[in-house]
């Protein structure tokens, strides 16, 4: 029935051009700022879904807020690979820099390559390894950040925020997004700039493949339990999750505004197709006269709704897809996964039934000599 009656949806979906392009267009831009936000939060949140799955453990300061800011001894790395159960670990330190007008945040991290490799599997040429662990100024940069910040291999560059100069001797190609912003340079190098020599942020642990991680965690912390400084050790995923909470309360900001986004949009698709629905109240009494079923009627004005807010979704969609989508806007952090433009679609069609439900339903209700006698 609804299929037969296309032409006459068609007809009415573009009675007031106006209204309906302008009611497009809104529920496009919507569904624009929708997807983008939604871009930033994964952007923002990635690091952790990345690690998720991942069995390493990070052992730092206990009682520490700011995760940056954990210091232990070096001579711990010694203590905690004598724990049975233990594989592998290396001591990293870790410090942020934030550089430019445009704010980029730049993780450097201060490894042993000798040790790192046996913890943290990252591929990188054997050449520009090598030439990493040779040179004690060298530095390996994530591919993104290397784009972002339009270095290239052979580069000398400076970061003055923490007084540090290296020469990029190679680039960590795609391999998650672990690294792909991040700056690896040599521990001891780093220790001196920072004047934190003897130090290191965290050890990561690989555990062996027949321990648990959890029950290692508890062991290691309670190995280091009586030293100088206690312990806390956590999971990749757990302590990814502490470097960003920072962010988390702006990721909350974020979703709330997706929220009101939506919402507000719906008010506005509501109030068009109430006023649509008022200027045909004499048609619409025409069709309840010819036999038109109030269930039809409801779902005729229905459709209409939801074509509007579809039309307007999938604008706003294309539009995300080549702007929030894009290289460059993948380089400022932002990512646009296939979820969030499937939720954005589903919003749409959410923002044209709510919408349209109480005009619908008031349409549906209207009686025939109600709606004659409305237009006399």
């Amino acid at each position: 029935m609804l299929m037969r009656m296309f032409p006459f949806l068609w007809h009415s979906l573009w009675r007031n051009r106006r209204r309906s392009v302008l009611t497009i267009l809104g529920v496009a831009v919507a569904i624009f700022v929708f997807a983008a936000l939604g871009a930033a939060i994964s952007g923002i949140t990635f690091p952790v879904r990345e690690v998720g799955a991942e069995r390493t453990l990070n052992v730092r300061e206990a009682a520490r807020s700011n995760v940056l800011a954990s210091r232990i001894p070096v001579s711990y790395e010694e203590r905690v690979g004598a724990i049975p159960g233990v594989d592998a670990c290396t001591g990293i330190l870790s410090d942020l820099a934030v550089v430019g007008s445009e704010r980029v945040h730049i993780f450097v991290r201060g490894i042993d390559p000798e040790q790192y490799r046996k913890v943290h599997r990252i591929r990188v040429s054997q050449s520009e390894w090598t030439a990493f662990s040779e040179k004690q100024h060298a530095a390996l940069i994530g591919h993104r950040l290397l784009a972002r910040m339009g270095w290239e291999v052979g580069n000398e560059v400076e970061i003055a925020e923490i007084g540090l100069r290296v020469v990029i001797v190679g680039l960590i190609p795609p391999q998650g997004v672990d690294l792909e912003n991040h700056m690896l340079v040599k521990r001891k190098y780093l220790q001196v700039v920072r004047d934190a020599e003897g130090q290191v942020s965290y050890i990561l642990v690989s555990p062996g493949q027949d321990r648990d991680p959890v029950e290692l965690a508890a062991a290691i912390d309670r190995s280091l339990s009586l030293s100088p400084i206690p312990t806390e050790t956590v999971s990749a995923a757990a302590y990814a999750e502490a470097v960003i909470s920072d962010f988390m309360g702006f990721v909350k900001y974020l979703k709330l505004m997706g929220v009101v986004t939506v919402l507000v949009t719906m008010l506005g698709a509501a109030n068009a197709i109430s006023i649509s629905v008022r200027e045909r109240t004499r048609e619409t009494g025409m069709l309840r006269a010819i036999g038109f079923p109030p269930w039809l009627v409801l779902s005729l004005t229905l459709v209409e709704s939801i074509m509007l807010a579809s039309f307007g979704g999938a604008i706003g969609i294309v539009a995300a897809i080549f702007i929030v989508g894009s290289g460059g806007a993948n380089l400022s952090g932002l990512m646009l996964p296939g979820a969030t433009i499937v939720l954005a679609a589903i919003c749409s069609i959410l923002i044209g039934f709510f919408g349209g439900f109480l005009p619908a339903l008031s349409a549906a209700k209207l009686k025939t000599i109600d709606a004659i006698r409305f237009m006399e």
